[in-house]
């Protein structure tokens, strides 16, 4: 009898489980080509574009560090708080505008973090360009 009463109450379980989601229509995003981690993505972009620029000023390191924050992907938040690390020293040293400090070992950590922040998009989204990217490198010319 338990058994039979175990086997009743499956039943309704079991005949829904077999309306799968296969007959509903998965929703599609906007853009196949722009992946779900639109944090990722922006500090990204800002990383590469500001390599490319060569710009280790103010500024440079916590746009995209802010951005790569707020991201899901694991490597993307570790390497975009370093980048912030980084980027506020250089801020710091620019501020106080004292000309005996040496900026050379800030910066240096800023570029290497700005590094580490593009090889962890590389390995999210795999080698530049990315289908992502709209907008031309500042290096191509016509």
């Amino acid at each position: 009898m338990i058994r039979t009463l175990a086997a009743v109450s499956l039943a309704p379980l079991l005949l829904l489980s077999g309306c799968a989601s296969t007959d509903a229509p998965t929703p599609a995003r906007a853009n196949p080509s722009v992946p779900a981690d639109r944090e990722a993505v922006g500090a990204c972009l800002l990383v590469a574009r500001t390599i490319e620029r060569k710009d280790v000023l103010f500024g440079s390191g916590t746009r995209p560090a802010a951005r790569a924050a707020q991201s899901t992907d694991p490597g993307i938040q570790e390497a975009g708080r370093e980048l912030m690390t980084a980027g506020t020293a250089v801020e710091e040293l620019l501020v106080k505008n004292a000309p005996e400090a040496d900026r050379v070992p800030a910066t240096a950590r800023l570029v290497e973090a700005q590094q580490k922040l593009l090889s962890a998009c590389t390995d999210l989204f795999g080698p530049q360009p990315w289908p992502f990217d709209n907008q031309p490198s500042p290096r191509a010319t016509s």
